[in-house]
């Protein structure tokens, strides 16, 4: 028989314990503070987290949910990739990162990651069945996109039993299945069915209250149907949730907007903006008003920072829209002037530019930017086509106003030559007829009229070209046939500038 061996002494290490206990503490803090969306706190403290912490994938996988939901898309895209790279079979918060590939139009990231995704996990990941229906969504197939969802709700489902009541994830975001049913009533928003969009969100909002997105979705569509005090509670009840994303910052302006107090929305849009240049501070919390420092991976990315806010270019073109409405076009047209360098392939910008310049008459820079914009959306050609019929029609009542005026100056102009002719007419009389009644003959002559000044024979200021002119008479057909006729982007501009309006 073999004597017990001898007992061992456990000698733990008190530095040990004490590092374990503050990363616990600390992963928990960030935790707690990322499921209330405080951001700049949720980062702060990420920060404070060992490097081993912070650049796995869990770390960066919550550091992109938290740069996600702040509306900080550029940060989030860096932070979900990296993680992805590193653990290419971890699906969790993968659907997070495909809806954000979908914000950022990145359709081929977005179809490798559902293959990927759906390769792995096609029999039980409800993750992958989301990120295939972003795929179909940037597609326009709204209709695949909800059946995607629904595929992935019987997942969520038959995950846990069948119930309703799904535990949040790891990471902190919301149930992934209050997510799912957000999605559908977007998709539902986006093919014109508002009842099952608001079947969709409150089903999502049952699920989880906290869950902000749905309860923007419910504002967004009672501001659709027309309900303005109903979108702006909803509103209100998602800005309480999250309110440190500029997109639910900005639906107040959306409000304003509906009710026609366009000078108060262009106060909200203008503040959201001073908000995302200057980095958003909660005014309940000092402590968020420092600003995290970057944080630099393995592979030397940068993981941290809030400087770039990819909602900036939409608030941009709702505050310039909104100048637009008021009559302030110079104002409006710097704005998209500068929003059309930081983001020149978005059609609104462009097509919005060429109505302002047309409102000052800067019609050159106009027809230059309805050019750009018909080469960015063709399938918009008809709106495009209707801008340049006005446009063709302002110019035109232009150059008839100012033939007009050129003519009644040239009509004073002579008017006065001949009265100065009548007046020294009048003083050679005196001298001809000094014993006369003491006044001139008729100064009209024998005709009792002043001939009259020659017409003004002035071209058009605006359409030097007769061809030019010509076009700009002729039907919407006739226009699609010259646009199709000209080979590229760069050559239509060209002509465009080339109008000499």
């Amino acid at each position: 028989m073999e004597p017990n061996p001898p007992e061992v002494a456990l000698s733990l290490d008190p530095n040990a314990i004490s590092h374990l206990y503050h990363t616990i503490k600390a992963s928990g803090m960030v935790y707690a503070h990322a499921s209330t969306y405080r951001a700049a706190r949720a980062l702060l403290l990420l920060a404070e987290l060992p490097v081993q912490q912070q650049n796995s994938a869990w770390g960066l996988s919550l550091l992109g949910r938290i740069c996600f939901e702040s509306g900080r898309y550029p940060e989030a895209s860096q932070a979900f990739g990296a993680s992805h790279r590193l653990a290419p079979y971890r699906l969790r918060d993968m659907d997070m990162y495909s809806t954000l590939l979908w914000h950022m139009k990145k359709e081929e990231e977005l179809a490798q990651l559902a293959h990927t995704m759906v390769s792995i996990g096609r029999n039980w990941s409800p993750e992958a069945w989301i990120a295939v229906a972003n795929c179909f969504s940037l597609d326009g197939e709204h209709a695949s996109a909800v059946k995607s969802l629904g595929r992935s709700i019987q997942l969520f489902k038959s995950a846990h039993g069948g119930t309703t009541i799904i535990p949040r994830s790891e990471s902190g975001g919301v149930s992934g299945l209050a997510y799912a049913h957000t999605l559908v009533g977007h998709e539902s928003v986006a093919s014109d069915d508002l009842d099952r969009a608001q079947q969709a969100f409150r089903t999502a909002i049952r699920i989880d209250p906290r869950h902000y997105n749905a309860w923007y979705g419910m504002g967004m569509v009672y501001l659709r149907l027309g309900k303005l005090d109903l979108a702006e509670y909803h509103f209100g009840r998602a800005l309480a949730l999250n309110s440190q994303n500029p997109l639910l910052l900005q639906s107040a302006g959306a409000v304003y907007e509906h009710r026609g107090d366009y000078h108060s929305a262009l106060e909200v849009y203008a503040r959201v903006e001073a908000l995302l240049l200057e980095g958003y501070s909660s005014k309940n919390d000092n402590e968020n008003s420092a600003s995290p420092s970057a944080a630099v991976d393995s592979n030397g990315t940068v993981v941290l920072g809030l400087q770039s806010h990819h909602a900036m270019n939409f608030v941009m073109f709702k505050r310039a829209r909104v100048m637009v409405v008021l009559g302030r076009f110079a104002e409006a047209a710097d704005t998209l002037e500068l929003l059309l360098q930081r983001c020149p392939r978005e059609f609104n910008v462009p097509f919005l530019l060429g109505q302002t310049y047309a409102k000052l008459r800067r019609y050159r820079e106009a027809a230059a930017c309805l050019t750009r914009a018909l080469d960015i959306a063709p399938e918009n050609s008809q709106s495009v086509n209707e801008a340049f019929d006005a446009l063709y029609q302002q110019s035109s009542e232009d150059h008839g106003s100012e033939d007009t005026d050129q003519e009644e100056q040239n009509h004073d102009e002579d008017d006065d030559e001949d009265l100065e002719r009548v007046a020294r007419n009048r003083d050679m009389r005196y001298q001809s007829y000094p014993g006369d009644l003491g006044t001139p003959p008729s100064e009209f002559g024998h005709s009792g009229n002043i001939a009259s000044p020659a017409s003004s024979s002035i071209g058009s200021p605006y359409f030097d070209s007769p061809s030019v002119y010509a076009r700009g008479r002729r039907g919407q057909a006739e226009w699609s046939r010259d646009w199709a006729a000209m080979n590229s982007a760069d050559d239509r501009v060209d002509r465009a500038l080339n109008f000499d309006m």
